[in-house]
């Protein structure tokens, strides 16, 4: 699925000179400062600094490359509405930015999409306009929240959306000439206050109006900077309407009915603030949009939903999936733009998987997050080694649970041998997976004590002991023990896996349950004490290994999981040398003894009875 931006900015290098041309003052000109570098004026106001993305579509591409980007889908900037303008003017300035629109999307190599403004103050001609850019390649149109006084349930604004369905055209809503600005001079305020409140007033008179009511639900509009301050808000207007009358308006349901009929932005810049947009939305109702490349923007195209802690199918979605509904692409639009274009190789063909979006590289890539400012250089080392675990153990909780599943076949017909084959094959692999994180270690040893001290207290309280997928691990093989989960509470999702494993058989439950069905093991008599089972498991092994020429299949498993839980001790050791050679005897990040805690692990052994059996076995 390509990477959609649906909201974003443009402003061509020149343009008419506007006020000679319709003989009134006060309009948007580009004042050229140095190469590259260009203010927007109004008259004689300055109103924003912009560089060459704005209009350099090379510049813009290679940033969108920079993060990961497939597709833009540019508007103008709203100080070129020109709603209090004159229609004939507002019309006339409408024509020039749509055009140049689409000239910067001719040069974007199929990468850059245009939505249209139109003169939102004349309905005939906002329609005409709309239809004119419709057939010339616009995707749509972007309008602001309002006219003058007139909010979006306008009844001939409310006609203009009724066009824009017959269209097929998304619509774009976008706050401007924002409410109470006499009394917010200064600090940016109408921005950082009164964009969200206009954009929380459009969708509230949309709702409580019964505009959604009247127009069709093929209607596409998305309410720009994440809906504004309507999903914080909703429960308050739910509230009202539930309670008061006079607050429900003309609309026919509760305003929560009308989530389904709207889409929202990306653009809230907090991951707190995202979650709560999607949980009150939902994933199919938010798309990516940056405000790029405008200062108040994203820095990095795409980074809040990739660094967020959301599922890969919703991260999917709000990246490029929902928007592919919202524009009215089609599916086999191109997963991955051509950024190879002119190379001698031929590029992939629309709709071919690549190596990239195969394996997410851009948002790999994303996800490594220094917390020292400026960045210390072996901070991004740390990051790394450690995701990497992270990676292994995934793959490692994979391979165990496929163990678990094949003995546990292997239980159900214990003459059958395809399925304990099948589990020192995996156990092979897992051991040599375990085998490359040992030797992980030795990456981290290259880093001085002092480089890691420069950016150790950055990292309190997250600790290794704090990883959820190693807990995970020794709970599956055996090693459990329930005091450990308070530690993971605060992640609920890491919590209930945990706890599920703490209740289901464990790897090493499952394999004396296998050998109990081959009758190796007895059941345990009633009130036998733990050293009592301990002892007739460990004999329930030694008896395999006497007769290896019946049993080379178990033997192979045993083996298989003494040197698995050999060189997790071995881990064990390695990360305690690490550890004093890098911060002594300190105490953990996490607020653990460090080494002298990590010592009293090395006792620890998911399999005891295969290392006990070894001692009853004679020559």
């Amino acid at each position: 699925m390509p990477v959609i931006d649906i909201h974003n900015h443009f402003f061509p290098s020149s343009w008419p000179d506007l006020a000679a041309r319709y003989g009134t003052p006060n309009w948007p000109w580009i004042k050229h400062t140095e190469p590259g570098q260009a203010d927007i004026m109004v008259g004689d106001r300055f109103f924003r600094h912009i560089y060459s993305a704005c209009w350099d579509p090379e510049v813009r591409l290679r940033e969108m490359d920079r993060d990961g980007v497939d597709v833009q889908v540019m508007s103008a900037t709203p100080v070129l509405f020109a709603y209090e303008r004159p229609v004939e003017h507002a019309l006339d300035c409408a024509r020039v930015f749509n055009d140049a629109a689409l000239e910067l999307c001719n040069r974007g190599k199929g990468r850059l999409k245009a939505l249209c403004q139109v003169p939102l103050q004349d309905i005939d001609a906002a329609c005409k306009e709309l239809s004119r850019c419709m057939r010339a390649g616009h995707l749509g149109v972007q309008i602001g929240n309002h006219v003058g006084s007139k909010n979006l349930d306008d009844p001939g604004i409310v006609t203009f959306l009724q066009h824009c369905a017959d269209e097929g055209a998304a619509v774009l809503v976008h706050p401007w000439n924002m409410l109470g600005q006499d009394r917010m001079p200064k600090y940016m305020m109408p921005w950082t206050v009164g964009m969200p409140a206009e954009t929380q007033l459009s969708v509230v008179a949309m709702i409580l109006s019964g505009a959604f009511d009247r127009l069709p639900s093929t209607l596409r509009i998305c309410f720009a900077h994440g809906g504004g301050s309507f999903a914080f808000l909703l429960g308050r207007l739910e509230n009202a309407w539930h309670h008061h009358p006079v607050a429900r308006g003309e609309c026919e349901h509760p305003p929560s009915y009308y989530l389904d009929r709207f889409y929202a932005d990306s653009a809230v810049f907090d991951e707190r603030s995202l979650q709560f947009l999607i949980e009150t939305m939902g994933t199919d109702r938010v798309m990516l949009g940056s405000d790029y490349p405008f200062p108040l923007g994203e820095e990095r195209v795409g980074s809040l939903i990739r660094q967020s802690n959301l599922s890969q199918d919703a991260k999917t979605k709000l990246l490029g999936g929902n928007a592919v509904g919202f524009l009215g692409l089609k599916e086999e639009a191109r997963e991955s733009a051509d950024r190879t274009s002119g190379a001698a190789l031929p590029g992939p063909e629309r709709g071919q998987l690549t190596y990239s979006s195969y394996l997410k590289v851009p948002e790999l890539l994303e996800l490594q997050q220094p917390q020292s400012v400026p960045q210390h250089h072996d901070e991004l080392l740390f990051i790394l080694v450690h995701q990497t675990y992270e990676l292994w153990f995934k793959e490692l909780l994979h391979d165990l649970d496929a163990v678990v599943a094949n003995l546990q076949k292997a239980t159900a017909a214990p003459q059958s041998h395809d399925e304990v084959y099948e589990a020192a094959r995996l156990l092979r692999r897992c051991t040599e997976i375990t085998r490359v994180l040992v030797e992980q270690f030795t990456i981290l040893e290259t880093m001085l004590p002092t480089h890691f001290l420069a950016f150790r207290g950055l990292l309190e309280p997250a600790s290794g002991f704090q990883s959820e997928q190693f807990r995970e691990i020794e709970f599956l093989c055996g090693l459990k023990d329930e005091k450990m989960l308070r530690y993971h509470r605060p992640t609920p999702e890491a919590y209930a896996s945990l706890k599920r494993r703490l209740e289901e058989p464990s790897l090493r439950d499952v394999f004396f349950g296998a050998l109990q069905a081959m009758g190796k093991l007895p059941p345990a008599g009633e009130g036998a004490t733990e050293r009592e089972r301990f002892e007739a498991r460990a004999r329930a092994v030694h008896e395999l290994y006497k007769d290896e020429h019946h049993h080379r299949d178990w033997i192979d498993v045993c083996e298989r999981l003494t040197e698995f839980d050999e060189l997790v001790v071995s881990w064990r050791l390695r990360h305690i040398q690490l550890v004093e050679r890098i911060i002594g005897m300190r105490m953990g990040t996490g607020g653990s003894a460090g080494a002298s805690y990590l010592k009293l692990t090395l006792d620890k052994k998911f399999f005891p009875e295969l290392w006990e059996a070894r001692t009853l076995l004679t020559e």
